[in-house]
């Protein structure tokens, strides 16, 4: 199992008494933690989105992703509901967007059907039907189970003739090769927000000229500068709703999962709540002896 060394390192701090909350665990730590009489495990849903990125900035100029329909049959071809149940016991929902259901504007919507044969159709439409060779990379025990999820992936789309070479990169050097758009033209990654709107998302991952923005699409650029400009609470959701109908219909991503978060507490710890936003108010949590 894949997970990072700070999380590795909470899930043994907390059951030793060394730290009082232990974050960012995976299902298997919680059914572990479960055990120790001196802790409690919580999990909640989080403000949080796991998308397969296409980077047509650099990388993936002149491959075969920047045709829509290669990018939806990559949709197509991969089977999130046996990834959420096989690799995090059933503990994440499948995303319909870049949007999470607690943002301002979310479009509920049917996710992407996993359907082979609708793949394998659309390669045929976009002139690959003998497939293609692609890169690929992923941060390596960046996020939980993250490394699996990207295995997962890389099977899949051999399924339909997409050959993707998977690079497992280290965690700090894979961002960094993100922020000088140095990934290969299939990534994955996920993005968080500490606030009811995504606009912080889609900007941090589709804005001109943001730092970790991967993909360039005019039509986007636009729609994020209405939405930046608008301040009536009603329109602003209204314009939510066409980006996400828009992002479906020309995705620059594959969208994954809405992760669960597991924590491990000690029970000695009064007054604290998660937050789906994945950031900590303590101002009235206390710790007794």
């Amino acid at each position: 199992q894949a997970r990072s060394s700070r999380a590795q390192g909470s899930f043994a701090a907390v059951q030793t008494d060394e730290i009082d909350i232990a974050p960012r665990l995976t299902s298997d730590d919680a059914d572990t933690l479960r055990t120790v009489e001196s802790l409690n495990v919580i999990n909640y849903p989080v403000d949080r989105v796991y998308y397969l990125a296409f980077n047509n900035m650099t990388t993936g100029v002149g491959t075969p992703i920047m045709d829509v329909k290669v990018r939806q049959a990559i949709g197509h071809a991969i089977d999130m509901d046996t990834i959420i149940e096989s690799i995090f016991s059933g503990y994440a929902t499948r995303s319909v967007g870049f949007l999470s259901p607690g943002n301002l504007g979310y479009l509920d919507a049917p996710p992407v059907t996993y359907d082979v044969e609708m793949a394998k159709s659309l390669l045929k439409e976009a002139g690959f039907e003998n497939g293609f060779d692609i890169g690929m990379a992923c941060p390596d025990a960046g996020y939980p189970r993250i490394n699996e999820v990207c295995q997962a992936i890389q099977g899949y789309l051999k399924d339909v003739g997409i050959n993707a070479d998977l690079e497992l990169q280290e965690a700090n050097a894979y961002w960094d090769a993100e922020s000088k758009k140095e990934l290969p033209p299939l990534f994955v990654d996920s993005w968080s927000v500490t606030t009811s709107e995504a606009y912080g998302r889609l900007e941090g991952a589709l804005g001109k000229d943001q730092t970790y923005a991967n993909w360039a699409d005019e039509k986007i650029f636009g729609q994020l500068e209405q939405l930046l400009n608008t301040v009536d609470v009603d329109a602003r959701a209204k314009l939510y709703g066409e980006v996400q109908t828009y992002m479906r219909e020309n995705p620059p991503f594959v969208y994954l999962y809405y992760p669960q978060a597991f924590e491990g507490v000690n029970k000695r710890v009064a007054g604290y709540a998660p937050r789906g936003a994945e950031n900590y108010f303590l101002w009235e949590v206390s710790v007794s002896e």
